[in-house]
């Protein structure tokens, strides 16, 4: 696919013909060889990308979905990867829908190599966005950011390097910019982050800015408690924690406290010490001097 033969007219078109053909194959090794060769033609033919540009969409992002091999659905992302990377906004054209949204599925997929491409390509699309898409694209961070937070502390070091630069990269669509200046000052340059005092951070901002942003922040953070990583859970549970500390709770209409004790309750018989050690960190804070649950 790097030749530049493919440049010709008469070459190209049979080749994408039967890369199309091949990305249906019942053999996943032939799928993921086809899937490859679609994301090189931008080295062979990258003046040709526009022009079959919808055609890439949709055979890659149905790869994506690859309902059989996870390889496939690597090799689908790294294509896309090189694919958004030659593009525009504009060129991308109604794809962006399905593709974001097939990106965030992957958020939290067990298969760290697949959750390291899904937060690469979800920064590349935050790059990406400009004006068309602006007003969708910040709707679906808003849906994710949580999760992009949480995973900072990914158990994968290379994913959540990853997550770190698209999660930098995805603040400015929450539309507040005292938070966004808090944020940069975590983020910004090579320093090793210290993640609990950026949730501190961003509780406390919340709390003064944006009470919606808050409750999507607890809501979302209670359902990591039951992530499959034992590290998500334990950071779930601090975050917990620091919300409660740093926000008023009379104000937090939304808050079941019982469930939230509850739920705490069920993480100091966690399997992992760590999180048993920060549940019960958690409760005490929340209720001092109490003996819960027993």
């Amino acid at each position: 696919m790097s030749d530049p033969m493919l440049r010709e007219k008469k070459f190209l078109k049979p080749v994408l013909h039967i890369l199309e053909e091949k990305s249906h194959d019942r053999n996943s090794i032939v799928r993921q060889m086809a899937v490859r060769g679609l994301g090189n033609l931008v080295y062979g033919a990258p003046e040709k990308l526009k022009k079959h540009k919808k055609f890439l969409m949709v055979i890659l992002i149905r790869a994506l979905s690859d309902p059989f091999s996870s390889e496939v659905i690597g090799e689908s992302m790294k294509a896309v990867a090189k694919v958004l990377k030659e593009l525009k906004e504009k060129d991308i054209g109604s794809s962006f829908r399905d593709l974001t949204q097939e990106i965030r599925t992957y958020f939290d997929n067990e298969d760290d190599a697949l959750r390291l491409w899904s937060f690469v390509l979800f920064g590349i699309l935050a790059r990406l966005t400009k004006r068309k898409w602006k007003g969708y694209f910040a709707e679906q961070v808003r849906q994710s950011w949580v999760t992009l937070l949480l995973h900072l502390q990914d158990p994968n070091p290379r994913v959540s390097v990853e997550c770190r630069a698209t999660f930098h990269l995805c603040v400015p669509f929450l539309g507040l910019k005292r938070l966004q200046t808090a944020v940069n000052e975590h983020l910004d340059g090579t320093a090793e982050l210290k993640p609990e005092e950026l949730q501190v951070d961003i509780c406390r901002h919340l709390a003064k800015e944006n009470a919606e942003l808050l409750e999507n922040l607890y809501k979302s953070t209670i359902m990591y408690f039951f992530s499959r990583w034992e590290e998500i859970r334990a950071v779930a549970a601090k975050l917990a924690g620091i919300i409660l500390e740093h926000t008023d709770r009379q104000r937090m209409k939304w808050l079941n406290l019982d469930h939230l004790l509850m739920s705490l309750q069920f993480l100091k018989k966690d399997p992992s010490p760590s999180v048993q050690l920060v549940a019960t960190e958690v409760l005490n804070d929340i209720c001092p001097g109490r003996v819960l649950g027993e």
